[in-house]
Parts: C-alpha cells; sequence; structure tokens
C-alpha cells in the first residue's frame, strides 16, 4: 500500500475545522461528491488540515499497512461522527434544535478526545497538546470534535450557514462584513447559480 499522499484535495472553506470536515461529503440528497471513501481518505485530510503531528500520521500509516481491518473498523466509526456533526450544524443554521441522537454521538466522540487533550508548557507559553496513545485509529477525530464543541458554544452560532444550491450541502460561518453569504464558494456555487439565473431569463425572453 502506498504512502498517504500530500496531494491537495479537500476545500477548506467552511471557516471551522469541523465544519471542512463535515464538507468532505458534497450533495448529501443525493449521497454524491463523497471525498472520504476510504480510511486513508481520512488520514489525506488529517494531513492536509494538520490536525496531528506528522509522526503520529506516519505511525497510522503504518497500522493501516499492518491491519486494514481494524482502520475499517474505525472509519465507519468516523463516518458515523462526521454525519452526526453535519446534521447538528445544518440543524443549527436554520433555527432548529439538533437531535438527541446525534448529540450522544458527538458526546460520545468529545469525552474519549478530551480525555486524551492536556496542557504543556513551552518556552513560559501553555497550550492544548493531544496525550494518549499514538496509534489510536481515530486520533484525528479528537481535534475535528473539540472543534465542534468549541463552536457550537462559540458566539458565532447565529452565522452558521448551509450553502444555497440545491445541488451542495456544504457548511460554513459567515464571516462576511454584511453577513448576507449564501454559497460556500462563490466561484463554484455562486457561479453555477448566476449562469442558471441567467440561462433562465433568456429562456423566457
Amino acid at each position: 500500500m502506498s504512502k498517504v499522499s500530500t496531494v491537495v484535495e479537500f476545500e477548506l472553506t467552511g471557516g471551522a475545522l469541523c465544519l471542512d470536515f463535515a464538507n468532505t461529503l458534497g450533495d448529501r440528497p443525493r449521497s454524491q461528491n463523497e471525498h472520504l471513501r476510504t480510511y486513508e481518505d481520512f488520514l489525506r485530510f488529517s494531513r492536509q488540515t494538520g490536525t496531528i503531528p506528522l509522526e503520529d500520521l506516519e505511525g497510522l500509516e503504518q497500522l493501516l499497512r499492518e491491519c486494514p481491518t481494524c482502520a475499517d473498523a474505525a472509519f465507519e466509526r468516523i463516518l458515523d461522527v462526521r454525519e452526526a456533526i453535519y446534521r447538528i450544524f445544518s440543524a443549527e443554521a436554520v433555527g432548529k434544535t439538533p437531535g438527541e441522537d446525534d448529540v450522544r454521538i458527538l458526546n460520545s466522540a468529545l469525552n474519549k478526545a478530551m480525555r486524551q487533550s492536556e496542557l504543556r508548557c513551552c518556552e513560559g507559553e501553555f497550550d492544548w497538546h493531544w496525550g494518549g496513545p499514538a496509534q489510536a485509529l481515530d486520533r484525528p477525530l479528537w481535534p475535528i470534535v473539540r472543534s465542534a464543541a468549541e463552536l457550537l458554544t462559540s458566539d458565532e452560532v447565529p452565522h452558521l450557514r448551509e450553502c444555497d444550491s440545491e445541488t451542495c450541502s456544504w457548511l460554513f460561518v459567515d464571516r462576511s462584513r454584511n453577513r448576507r453569504r449564501r454559497w460556500c464558494d462563490m466561484s463554484t456555487c455562486g457561479n453555477r447559480a448566476k449562469a442558471r439565473r441567467h440561462y433562465q431569463r433568456r429562456k423566457q425572453k
């Protein structure tokens, strides 16, 4: 099995790590545009976003080669958390109450992650670090679920949005000046919407 590629593949436009993770699947009504098909893809996302140290990623690559069935089982649980995160933030984006089961899934992953977090002092400054077993297959998930908890308890919840495109389900934090951002990315979904409106106007003439 080849080493995990360092090629940039993921669009990180959500404004928060947890939203970028949720956005690894687009167009959810049709379950299309899946970018996480294997555990190796998850490691590729982790490498690009820098969620854990490189040496830990390399250890997980080795573990993937040694026990692919273990990685497959962990990957199923990781996708369950991703979908719970999506549903929670999608509900928040329209002012609805997230489902209890989804909150339970997130809390279960968060409880495990926070047991591994610790403070370390480097040159007189404290910062968060991850302890725990370096080869825990869900280790790259820990910063993601902490990101979700931090965003849900922040003052940015009212600015959560889901892309207005009918073929996109990407989430983002609207940090635009007037808080009227509608698209995950103007250069993709925004331009396609403009093109459709232009086509409809010409068709009606």
